[in-house]
């Protein structure tokens, strides 16, 4: 009997399944870094790190560059949460800023003072599919926390909604128009396999970055196991609905997702909360105006509208299973009774332990 392990918040979760039920399991092993920088050599010249997330791979990086950042008394960190970079690096603590973006006037966008400053800046992050920019970089997450107004940008330049993983959209063009203002600035995207950083890449085109990812054909099952990356990844109900769409070529249309994400920190954006809470529709039609995360309440009703979704997560069930309607589950043995009681104990699932690291396609 087949066992899988998937990241789920800090730990693993066990997934067991019969072996006649056991389709395609997309797993990318760590492999060999790829470097095409000394990034420690730079950090030790720069004037400042930005460190723009703490996925695994950006933790792991962030660590090789500790001893860098120590023997360089005037080099400045920022984080958008500094709690988290100093808990996953220790040898940083007391380092780490905070850097909040500016109030946007009159609804434009809005650059953070520090970012024009002299000096060169080093922003470094890891690489994930997303449906809206089709590949979230460094520069999309530099613009997210330190760009206000970023994120409104990007969702208008979109004429539509669907997601579009792996596909440079016009929004990933806006991002990276805006990251271009930014005073001397290098942008360093970390593509992950395994787990563990394979490569960190200076400046890399979209294609580039699409080609690190690892590209699996797999002939769609009746159900999809996903797990949303464990922690880093699937940190908030947000995340992990981004994660997923990288994914879905793996199953058939009306087919069986169960989603695997911890979502310690909640639903993780302002338009999922006020969905949660009821006041997305009356306050959403009263301001007319972007609200964060509101492309991912599409994405929600889409994926309720495409497949059957099963949640294994760590939400409150008022919200969960209440205002968002998905149905959910208390461990991942009932999830994967319920998934097979569905489609019948012979039918074929496919499994993607890391979605984040996954380029899955039909075929």
């Amino acid at each position: 009997m087949p066992e899988l392990w998937i990241p789920y918040g800090n730990v693993e979760t066990l997934v067991t399944l019969q072996a006649e039920n056991l389709g395609t399991v997309v797993q990318a092993e760590a492999q060999p870094r790829n470097d095409s920088v000394d990034l420690p050599e730079l950090a030790r010249r720069a004037s400042a790190v930005f460190v723009c997330d703490t996925r695994p791979a950006t933790v792991e990086v962030l660590m090789e560059l500790s001893r860098s950042i120590s023997a360089a008394e005037t080099l400045k960190v920022f984080a958008s949460v500094p709690r988290k970079v100093e808990a996953a690096s220790p040898d940083l603590r007391g380092r780490v800023r905070t850097l909040g973006p500016p109030i946007p006037i009159d609804g434009g966008v809005a650059f953070a003072d520090e970012l024009n400053e002299p000096g060169e800046k080093l922003f470094i992050g890891t690489a994930a599919p997303d449906p809206l920019y089709g590949i979230s970089d460094t520069r999309v997450e530099a613009c997210h926390n330190w760009v206000a107004g970023s994120k409104a940008e990007a969702a208008r330049a979109r004429k539509e909604t669907e997601p579009t993983p792996f596909e440079k959209t016009e929004s990933y063009k806006v991002m990276q128009d805006l990251a271009a203002k930014v005073r001397d600035a290098r942008y360093f995207s970390v593509v992950p396999r395994g787990g563990k950083a394979a490569a960190v890449l200076d400046g890399p085109p979209f294609d580039v970055m699409r080609r690190g990812f690892q590209r699996t054909k797999v002939s769609p099952g009746r159900a999809i196991i996903v797990g949303a990356g464990g922690k880093g990844y699937d940190d908030t109900l947000s995340g992990a609905l981004r994660s997923v769409w990288g994914t879905l070529q793996g199953v058939r249309k009306s087919g069986q997702v169960l989603l695997a994400a911890e979502c310690s920190e909640g639903l993780g954006s302002t338009a999922l909360e006020m969905l949660a809470t009821g006041r997305l529709v009356s306050e959403g039609k009263q301001k007319r105006a972007y609200v964060d995360g509101l492309e991912e309440v599409f994405y929600l009703g889409k994926l309720k509208e495409d497949y059957e979704v099963l949640l294994l997560s760590g939400l409150p069930e008022t919200y969960a299973k209440g205002s968002l309607a998905l149905t959910t589950a208390r461990g991942s043995g009932e999830a994967v009774g319920r998934l097979l009681n569905k489609i019948g104990r012979t039918s074929k699932v496919n499994v993607v332990p890391r979605a984040p690291e996954a380029r899955v396609e039909s075929g």
